[in-house]
């Protein structure tokens, strides 16, 4: 589907359908604004008696906000959820959401797994990298991947543990020597990329070779530049075209769908 954001002089906005072939809508979300525009080619399209409209998200809007933190805070995943499931699209598909609260509160879902996405990091990594998890979360997702992309090397995973004085997280290696080999470290997500630095210097302290990152969506353009003494770092552009990062290689999310 073709379409056009056409703006007055006021900010404000409305939309031209040039194209109805095709019925799938694929738009980045990344404002409240964005979260307008798919509702207005939507409308659109019912006006026009066109149906079984369908919406490809890259990277979903508010993904982090995956539950009500405190009372006094509002739970914006589900408020963005309920918006789009007002839209009534027949299908919606999700690139490797965060975690279920996104299944759960899209009508419709269809879920599109990173797996197209690590295979094509594989295949630009000379070795047989070691896959690592960040934390137990990630090393759920990472075993169903390795299964489906018939990876037979060794995968590891960190854990945390919380410092009972200063109530402060730690992450956690168990292994202290991993004969030189290359790491492939694995996550749905990078925003600052605090947790990633962490995970990097210990690792630097326990043998390896080269150490790379792989994250299907980083969430903003400027990460803390540590990220850098990554051998490498890929992304795709499910949020943006650009990043700050000199060692960052970007993958466009359309070819690993």
């Amino acid at each position: 589907m073709k379409y056009l954001k056409k703006k007055y002089p006021d900010g404000s906005f409305y939309v031209e359908v040039e194209d109805f072939s095709e019925p799938i809508i694929t738009e980045r979300i990344n404002s409240y604004e964005d979260l307008f525009f798919i509702k207005s080619i939507k409308e659109v399209c019912d006006f026009n008696g066109i149906k079984d409209v369908e919406l490809f998200i890259p990277c979903m809007f508010q993904q982090q906000h995956d539950r009500r933190f405190f009372d006094n805070q509002s739970f914006e995943l589900k408020i963005v959820c309920d918006f789009i499931n007002s839209c009534n699209f027949s299908k919606v598909y999700v690139f490797h959401p965060h975690s279920d609260s996104t299944q759960m509160g899209l009508n419709n879902i269809r879920v599109v797994d990173n797996s197209k996405f690590i295979s094509s990091v594989l295949s630009r990594i000379d070795s047989n990298p070691i896959l690592f998890s960040t934390d137990a979360g990630s090393f759920k997702w990472i075993n169903k991947l390795v299964d489906k992309i018939g990876f037979n090397g060794d995968v590891y995973c960190a854990s945390k543990s919380r410092d009972l004085k200063t109530h402060d997280l730690k992450q956690v290696i168990d292994c202290s020597d991993f004969g030189g080999r290359d790491i492939l470290v694995l996550d749905d997500l990078c925003v600052k990329g605090g947790t990633f630095i962490g995970l990097l210097n210990m690792l630097k302290e326990r043998n390896v070779g080269k150490i790379y990152l792989a994250v299907s969506h980083m969430t903003i353009q400027d990460p803390n530049t540590s990220l850098e003494c990554y051998d490498k770092i890929f992304t795709t552009n499910s949020k943006y075209d650009y990043y700050v990062l000199n060692n960052l290689e970007l993958i466009d999310y359309k070819s690993i769908i």
